[in-house]
């Protein structure tokens, strides 16, 4: 397959000095458009210049001090002032108490400005008026200035208003940019995740990216290849081992009819004992070679056609032979039956395999006159199978490894008669009907708990 080219796109630097060019321009448009606004409030009279009550304090001077009294009508707007007795008496003013004294002080040490206040002083007959003024720019309206702030803050704060909503403008249009570049990496480790390799990576355009994007691209193949030689590997190894399983059969038949047709011939107590063993193994051989030939055929996904089975009838054949596999033992069977569906979807000889396998291992862990129960349980779209029994349950280890293949468990717990197949098998025939199959230990029996849940999915006909 093509694999990626080296670009001769963007640098992943170069992306990013983008957006800080963008960032530069628009602030620069936005003190630009501010110092705009700023200037066409001032020519139109709806910010007063900083200067504005010292220039109005200049045109008034004359009338201040020559007037009989001051009042609020001779004082210029955005003023306040304070009128004394020569010897310090707070006589009148719009300043509180403690404010005008404040400026009284001022005028004794000959302050006209006191951080951000300046005050201008005026010699009546026998008074001084005291003006306190600020060099800031105003609202000419006195609604803007009570619920604004003046409007050299106000400059300040929209910039940084400005400067952040562009920012986050920018970082979210980059991103969803930068996102979309990294999309093509993205869906390529999500399709590696999920064992898919057959896929293209598509170029970003920025050149890390497309460099990561090779490496990637290399893996996948490497993955690819070492994975295929893993399944060639793999299906050779269960083509022999099934044709091993075939051949064994001829000779196991003719062993199995030759200690047969001993048993008719007469023997002495010591002749049948090996006679015994010989057909014992026999077929125990028999039985691991066919559990062999049908593990062969699920690998190679053989498919059985589903059909929609009589639930009470399947379940009657499977309790049939719960009891047949308990008979030696003299275990106690309970079979209990709630809510069956009429019918369900399955793979009949397939998942009849399965859930035997499961009772079969039951049996085998529960010592002699012990209990086995299937449980048997319908709802609205599944089916579920719980078997459990009075045996010493599952350790640690087996609720892991109990559905490995080949897994025979604690060999303290093995009974030896079984090849590590049955619950490998059994849950590989529940995962093809789409069901589950989970193991646990049973805290009222204590023994082992095995359950199988299956979605019914039958449609009538």
């Amino acid at each position: 397959m093509e694999t990626v080219k080296p670009a001769k796109g963007t640098r992943l630097h170069t992306f990013f000095l983008r957006y800080l060019l963008f960032l530069s321009l628009g602030t620069i448009l936005l003190v630009v458009l501010l110092i705009g606004l700023t200037l066409f409030a001032l020519s139109t009279n709806i910010v007063l210049p900083a200067n504005y009550a010292e220039t109005q304090i200049s045109l008034s001077r004359d009338r201040i001090a020559s007037s009989s009294s001051v009042t609020d009508e001779i004082i210029p707007d955005l003023v306040d002032y304070a009128v004394f007795s020569k010897d310090g008496q707070f006589l009148s003013g719009n300043l509180s108490e403690k404010e005008a004294f404040k400026a009284w002080v001022a005028m004794k040490k000959e302050k006209a400005q006191s951080i951000n206040q300046f005050y201008s002083f005026i010699e009546r007959e026998n008074e001084v008026c005291i003006l306190r003024y600020y060099l800031v720019p105003q609202y000419r309206s006195e609604i803007l200035r009570k619920y604004l702030p003046n409007p050299q803050l106000l400059d300040i704060l929209l910039f940084i208003v400005g400067v952040v909503t562009l920012a986050t403008v920018l970082a979210i249009h980059f991103g969803r940019n930068l996102k979309k570049k990294m999309f093509g990496l993205q869906e390529a480790i999500e399709k590696i995740q999920n064992q898919n390799l057959d896929f293209k990576i598509n170029t970003s355009g920025i050149r890390e990216i497309d460099e990561i994007s090779i490496s990637l691209e290399h893996m996948r193949e490497a993955l690819n290849s070492s994975l295929k030689q893993q399944w060639e590997s793999e299906h050779t190894r269960r083509e022999q081992i099934s044709a091993l399983a075939h051949d064994l059969k001829t000779p196991l038949t003719i062993i199995r009819g030759n200690a047969e047709l001993l048993q008719d011939t007469e023997q002495d107590e010591i002749q049948r004992e090996y006679n015994d063993y010989i057909l014992k193994n026999t077929m125990e051989i028999e039985k691991f070679t066919k559990e062999l030939i049908d593990l062969s055929k699920m690998k190679n996904n053989i498919a059985r056609e589903k059909t929609n089975v009589k639930t009470d009838v399947f379940m009657t054949e499977v309790e049939h032979q719960m009891r047949a596999l308990s008979l030696e033992k003299k275990l106690q069977v309970v079979v209990q039956k709630e809510m069956l569906p009429v019918l369900i979807w399955i793979e009949e000889e397939q998942f009849y395999r399965a859930l035997i396998n499961v009772i079969a291992n039951a049996v085998e862990h529960t010592p002699e006159k012990g209990k086995v129960t299937l449980t048997v349980q319908g709802a609205a779209d599944v089916i579920q199978f719980n078997v459990t029994d009075s045996g010493c349950g599952f350790s640690p280890k087996d609720l892991k490894e109990a559905t490995k293949q080949f897994y025979r468990g604690d060999p303290s717990r093995n009974a030896g008669n079984h090849h590590g197949m049955g619950l490998y098998i059994a849950q590989s025939i529940v995962q093809s009907h789409s069901g589950t199959l989970q193991i646990d230990n049973d805290l009222a029996a204590g023994g082992g708990k095995v359950t199988i849940t299956i979605p019914i999915n039958f449609t009538l006909k």
